[in-house]
C-alpha cells in the first residue's frame, strides 16, 4: 500500500523525483518523460502569454535541468527552448522565472552541456534587462567562465568571438539613445576590466575595445574606460583568500609532539598538507605585463580624439579633468605632439579654478625632450604669474613653483635665465614651504643646465663641473647616448680579472665523467716550464711606453701634468694668461676630453660584449658610490621619479608640505569636549562604592574557612585562655562606645 501511494504522489513531488532518478535514473525513465512531456505542453501554453508568472514552468525547468545529464538524448533540444524564450521574450518575462531559466543555463554550463560560444553572447543581451540580481549573477558567471576556459590555455576562438560580440554593444551604445544599451555597454566594459586585471584578456585587442569606450556619449562608461588607463600601470595584485586561510604547518606539527595524539589532530595535518600542496601546484610562473597605455594601437589618433573632446566641454568638469589626465599621460609615455593641449592648460592655470593641481599635473605629465621650448615657455609664464606673485598666498606660491619645478624637470630648455633667477630669490622667503620649492628648484638646475643660475646659486660642484667641461647640456632633440648607467664597467670588470687571477695556478679536480678520465694526462712541455709568454703583458708594455713617449716634451724631459686645482685657477684667470700658459691649458683639456672619449668607448665595448645580472648593477652602484664622483651621492629627483613613475606625476609632489593651519576657539573647544566624552570625572575614589577591587580585610572576611583554618592567628585563638578572652571582649566593647560618641 505504501508503495503505491508513493508511486502516485511522485508526479507532484519534483524534489523527490529527481532524487530518485538521479540514484537510479532507468528505473524512472517513465515518469521523467511523463514530466518531460507535461514541461512542453506547460511551454507551449505560457509562450501564448508570456508576460504571466509561470512558477509551475520554472519548477519543471528546474527540475530537467538537474537530471537532464541521465538522459542526454531524450534532453537534446530542452536547452535550446531555454535559449529561444530568453531570446525573444527575455524583456516580458517576469523577473522570477527569468532568473530561474539563467539558473537553469548556468548549470547545464557547468555540466558541460552547452557551449560558452553560444551562450555567453546570450548572457550579455541579458543585461539590458532592468534586474540588478540578475545582473550581478550573469557578471559573476562570465567572469569565472571565461576564467575556467583560459585557464589552461589561452582559448583564442572564445575570445576573439566575445571581444567583437562587446565592440558591438559599444557601437550599439553610441548610436542608440536607449538605457538597456548603456547598462549592457558598461557591464561589458567593466567585465573586460575585470579580465585584464585577472591577467587573462592582457592582449591589445582587450585595451583598444576599453580605449573605445573613452569616446562613448553615456559618462559612466567613458568615466569607467579613462579610470582604467589611468590606475592600470599601478601595481594590481588579485586578492586571494585562500592566502589568509592558509594553515601553520608548523605549529600544528609541534602541537602534535606536546599534546595528546588523536585520530582527528592526524586528519587536520593531513588535509593541511594537502591544502597547501595543492597551492603550490596552482600558483603560475610570475607574468609581466606592460602598461595599458603602451599597447594602443595608435596613440596619437587616441590622443587627438581624447583631446577634441575635451574642447567641446559636453561631458562635466570632472570627467573632462579625468580625461586631460588621460591625454596628458599618453603624450608623456609616448612622447607625442599635440601643440593646442598647452594652450587649453592655459586658460585653466588660475589659482582660483577647481582642481588647479590636477591641471598642473596634466601640465607636468604632458612634457617631454621632444616638445618644443617654445611651446612650454608661455605654460610656464602663466604659471609664473597667477601663482608666485605677493598677492597670492603662501600655499598657492609653493604650489606653482613645484609645478615649474615638474615641467622644468622634463624640458628644462623651456626655462629661460631671467625667470629662473627670479623664482630663485624666493629661497629667502618667510613661509618655509616657498623656500624648499624654490631650493627644490635650484637644487634641479644645478644638475640639468647650471649656467642659467647665478653664480651665487651655483654650488661647488657644479661650478667644477662647468669648469671641467664634464657637465653637456642635451639640445632640444638630442638623444643621450645611456652610458651614465654604466659608469665604473672597466673598473668592475678589472676587479673580477683580479679575481680570476688570484685562483691562476691552482689545480682543478675534474669529474669522472669528463674527456680527461679516458686514460689521458696533460703534461707540461720542458720548453714551457720557465717561459711564460702573454700577449697581454706586450700589450701593455708597449702602451706603457707610448705614454712615456707622449709625456716628453721637445727637449726630451718628462712633461709635467697641471694638476685639478692648478687647470681651474687658469680657467679662471683665462683672460690674463700669456700664450705659452693658454697653449698649456688648451693642450691639457684636449688630453681630458680624449680620456673621457677613450673611456666611454670602453665602457660601450664592455657593455655592448657581456649580459650584466643585478649583482653586476649592485656592484656598479657600489663602485660609483665609492668614487669620487658628485653624482654618485646626489639626492633622487624628479626626473629620477619620472623615469621610474613612468610618466606619473604625483599630487602631493606639487602640493608639497603643508603646514596646519591654527584651530580657531570654537575649534578647540569642540575638540576638548569631545575628548571628554566617556571619560571619569577626576578627583579621589575614596568612599565611592564604584571601586575596582575591595580591601585586603574584606578578601580575609569572605574567605572559605578551609583556606584560613591553618592560620597562626586562627590557631592562636583556638587555644586562648578565658582570661585572655575577656580582655579581648573588653577592648572590643571600649572601642564600639568609643564610636558612639
Amino acid at each position: 500500500m505504501g508503495r503505491r501511494n508513493r508511486a502516485s504522489m511522485l508526479p507532484t513531488q519534483l524534489p523527490q523525483l529527481q532524487n530518485l532518478i538521479k540514484r537510479d535514473p532507468k528505473s524512472y525513465e517513465a515518469e521523467f518523460m511523463q514530466q518531460y512531456r507535461h514541461f512542453q505542453s506547460t511551454l507551449s501554453i505560457f509562450l501564448m502569454k508570456p508576460d504571466e508568472d509561470a512558477k509551475e514552468l520554472a519548477e519543471l525547468i528546474t527540475f530537467i535541468s538537474q537530471v537532464c545529464v541521465c538522459y542526454p538524448k531524450e534532453t537534446a533540444e530542452f536547452p535550446q527552448h531555454i535559449v529561444d524564450l530568453l531570446q525573444e521574450h527575455c524583456q516580458v518575462l517576469h523577473h522570477e522565472l527569468r532568473r530561474s531559466l539563467v539558473q537553469a543555463l548556468i548549470l547545464l554550463r557547468n555540466r558541460n552541456v552547452l557551449d560558452n560560444t553560444k551562450l555567453l553572447p546570450l548572457f550579455f543581451t541579458l543585461f539590458k534587462c532592468k534586474d540588478k540580481a540578475l545582473r550581478e549573477m550573469l557578471y559573476s558567471h562570465i567572469v569565472t567562465d571565461i576564467k575556467t576556459a583560459n585557464a589552461k590555455a589561452k582559448n583564442n576562438k572564445l575570445n576573439k568571438t566575445l571581444q567583437s560580440f562587446m565592440f558591438t554593444i559599444l557601437e550599439s551604445a553610441k548610436s542608440g539613445n536607449s538605457d538597456e544599451n548603456a547598462v549592457a555597454a558598461k557591464k561589458s566594459v567593466d567585465i573586460c576590466i575585470e579580465l585584464y586585471h585577472k591577467n587573462i584578456w592582457n592582449d591589445n585587442k582587450t585595451v583598444n575595445v576599453i580605449a573605445e569606450a573613452c569616446f562613448s556619449p553615456v559618462p559612466k562608461i567613458s568615466a569607467t574606460a579613462v579610470k582604467f588607463f589611468l590606475t592600470s600601470n599601478e601595481e594590481r595584485e588579485e586578492s586571494d583568500d585562500e592566502d589568509d586561510d592558509l594553515p601553520d604547518i608548523h605549529r600544528m606539527q609541534q602541537a602534535q609532539v606536546y599534546t595528546k595524539k588523536t585520530k582527528a589532530k592526524a586528519r587536520k595535518l593531513e588535509s593541511a598538507k594537502k591544502k597547501i600542496k595543492r597551492k603550490n601546484k596552482s600558483q603560475r610562473a610570475e607574468s609581466f605585463n606592460f602598461s595599458a597605455l603602451h599597447l594602443l594601437n595608435d596613440p596619437q589618433g587616441f590622443a587627438e580624439k581624447l583631446y577634441s573632446r575635451i574642447t567641446t566641454k559636453d561631458d562635466r568638469w570632472e570627467v573632462r579633468l579625468l580625461k586631460m589626465n588621460l591625454v596628458s599621460r599618453v603624450i608623456g609615455i609616448h612622447q607625442l605632439t599635440i601643440l593646442g593641449f598647452y594652450t587649453l592648460l592655459i586658460k585653466y592655470l588660475q589659482p582660483t579654478q577647481r582642481d588647479v593641481t590636477m591641471v598642473l599635473v596634466a601640465a607636468a605629465q604632458a612634457s617631454h625632450p621632444l616638445v618644443p621650448p617654445d611651446v612650454l615657455e608661455p605654460v610656464l609664464k602663466a604659471i609664473a604669474n597667477n601663482f608666485v606673485n605677493d598677492r597670492t598666498s603662501n600655499e598657492v606660491m609653493a604650489v606653482g613653483i613645484n609645478g615649474i619645478r615638474e615641467i622644468c624637470s622634463r624640458q628644462p630648455l623651456a626655462m629661460d635665465a631671467t625667470l629662473l633667477q627670479d623664482l630663485t630669490q624666493y629661497k629667502n622667503f618667510k613661509e618655509k614651504s616657498v623656500v624648499m620649492a624654490s631650493r627644490s628648484l635650484i637644487s634641479l638646475f644645478r644638475q640639468v643646465n647650471p649656467e642659467l643660475l647665478a653664480k651665487k646659486d651655483r654650488g661647488k660642484t657644479a661650478t667644477i663641473r662647468l669648469k671641467d667641461g664634464t657637465l653637456k647640456v642635451v639640445n632640444f632633440g638630442e638623444q643621450t647616448d645611456g652610458l651614465d648607467e654604466f659608469k665604473g664597467l672597466a673598473e668592475l670588470e678589472d676587479k673580477e680579472d683580479e679575481e680570476a687571477d688570484d685562483w691562476e695556478g691552482w689545480e682543478v679536480d675534474d669529474d669522472s665523467d669528463s674527456d680527461d678520465s679516458a686514460g689521458w694526462i696533460n703534461v707540461p712541455n720542458d720548453n714551457e716550464e720557465h717561459f711564460n709568454v702573454s700577449d697581454d703583458e706586450d700589450t701593455k708594455e708597449g702602451k706603457d711606453a707610448k705614454d712615456a713617449k707622449d709625456n716628453l716634451d721637445e727637449n726630451g724631459k718628462r712633461k709635467r701634468r697641471v694638476g685639478k686645482r692648478q687647470l681651474r685657477k687658469m680657467q679662471d684667470t683665462e683672460e690674463t694668461l700669456t700664450e705659452a700658459e693658454q697653449e698649456k691649458l688648451r693642450e691639457e683639456l684636449e688630453r681630458k676630453q680624449a680620456e673621457q672619449q677613450e673611456q666611454q668607448e670602453v665602457i660601450l665595448k664592455l657593455a655592448t660584449s657581456r649580459i650584466l645580472t643585478p649583482a653586476d648593477f649592485a656592484k656598479l652602484e657600489e663602485i660609483r658610490n665609492n668614487a669620487d664622483d658628485p653624482n654618485a651621492n646626489r639626492k633622487r629627483t624628479a626626473e629620477d621619479e619620472a623615469k621610474t613613475n613612468q610618466g606619473t606625476v604625483d599630487e602631493f609632489d606639487i602640493l608639497g608640505p603643508r603646514k596646519r593651519a591654527k584651530r580657531d576657539y570654537e575649534t578647540r573647544m569642540a575638540s576638548i569636549q569631545e575628548g571628554r566624552e566617556n571619560r571619569d570625572k577626576f578627583g579621589s575614589k575614596k568612599g565611592s562604592k564604584d571601586r575596582g577591587s575591595t580591601t585586603n580585610r574584606e578578601k580575609a572576611r569572605n574567605k572559605n574557612f578551609q583556606m584560613v583554618s591553618q592560620k597562626v592567628s586562627v590557631k592562636f585563638k583556638a587555644r586562648r585562655s578565658l582570661m585572655e578572652k575577656q580582655k579581648v571582649l573588653r577592648a572590643a566593647i571600649d572601642k564600639q562606645k568609643r564610636r558612639k560618641h
